[in-house]
């Protein structure tokens, strides 16, 4: 089969893919040669963000195309109606179990653990011979609300609850008392109660799906009603924070602080305050950056691309996160 790999973080990994699939003709582009490469092509494999700029003009030309892959969970942007007339299958990996969401989850305790514990001032204190000092907080005990019980979601709570955490579960859907229970999830809240959820929490992490019903939910009214003091973080999608609304509760003192990995605009522009301000972590959109997850996603593609070839039915069809 013929497989297409568009964006510039895949195609760094160009060696990669080649040896991983010696059976298959593998082929690279970007914006500016995708309309020709995509013809033959069998499989499309994009990385979550990108989708959008793969339009109906570019998809009319892809007269093979069978199966469009998503590199992750995400599936902003595609076009699920033009694909569905065409009988292209789209499909994500999903991220539990691949590695995604487990390294989501850990640059998600990342950035908790660097605000609770003052890393920012430890290393000043350090460099100036001040021991014992700053006094933290700790994940123990602390009452975390985990908003969005997705792969991500029930994943970090699971981390979380074993640290011994309180955890507060928001979600969109409701879960069972057994879901509940199995990823250690304390007490639940609909979407809709989002404000009566954050109340008393020193932790609120953003683990959402981006929809035009999630676009900026985290605004002024929203960190209005965290408690002072309170740290926010948000590793699931920029669109999913005012950034605006973010930097005034951080400037007002509000917030005593966040960890960003995502952000509105990726890279941000170098004149965003919120990267020089004192009170706030920063990951380059590296959660699920691991070589556990890229191989693990890689894997399940590959089942999916076997599948295909088989003429089987495929895994993780899905026309949504």
């Amino acid at each position: 089969m013929k497989i297409l790999f568009y964006s510039k973080e895949l195609s760094s990994r160009k060696d990669d893919f080649i040896a991983w699939l010696p059976d298959h003709e593998v082929i690279f582009a970007d914006e500016d040669t995708v309309r020709d490469c995509i013809a033959d092509v069998d499989v499309l494999i994009t990385r979550p963000g990108v989708g959008s700029a793969i339009g109906r003009d570019v998809l009319a030309s892809a007269r093979s195309l069978k199966l469009w892959h998503q590199w992750g969970a995400g599936l902003e942007g595609l076009d699920f109606e033009y694909c569905a007339s065409r009988g292209i299958a789209v499909c994500n990996a999903p991220s539990r179990g691949t590695g995604n969401a487990e390294g989501v989850t850990e640059i998600a305790i990342l950035h908790m653990l660097l605000l609770g514990r003052k890393y920012a001032f430890a290393v000043d204190n350090m460099a100036a011979g001040r021991m014992f000092s700053p006094a933290g907080i700790s994940l123990w005990r602390a009452k975390v609300c985990v908003v969005g019980l997705g792969n991500l979601g029930r994943t970090l709570s699971e981390r979380l609850s074993v640290m011994g955490a309180r955890v507060i579960g928001v979600n969109r859907s409701p879960l069972s008392q057994g879901a509940l229970e199995e990823f250690g999830v304390k007490e639940f809240f609909s979407l809709n109660d989002l404000k009566k959820a954050v109340r008393s929490c020193r932790f609120v992490v953003a683990a959402l799906a981006f929809s035009s019903e999630t676009d900026r939910i985290f605004d002024d009214s929203f960190f209005a009603a965290m408690d002072e003091g309170a740290f926010f973080v948000n590793v699931a999608r920029g669109g999913l924070v005012d950034e605006a609304a973010l930097l005034r509760a951080l400037d007002s003192g509000r917030l005593a602080g966040a960890g960003l990995d995502v952000f509105t605009q990726e890279p941000p522009e170098k004149d965003n305050p919120l990267l020089t301000h004192k009170n706030v972590t920063l990951t380059p959109h590296i959660g699920g950056i691991t070589l556990a997850a890229q191989r693990g996603i890689f894997d399940f593609i590959y089942d999916n691309i076997t599948r295909l070839a088989k003429g089987e039915p495929l895994a993780a069809q899905r026309h949504g996160a």
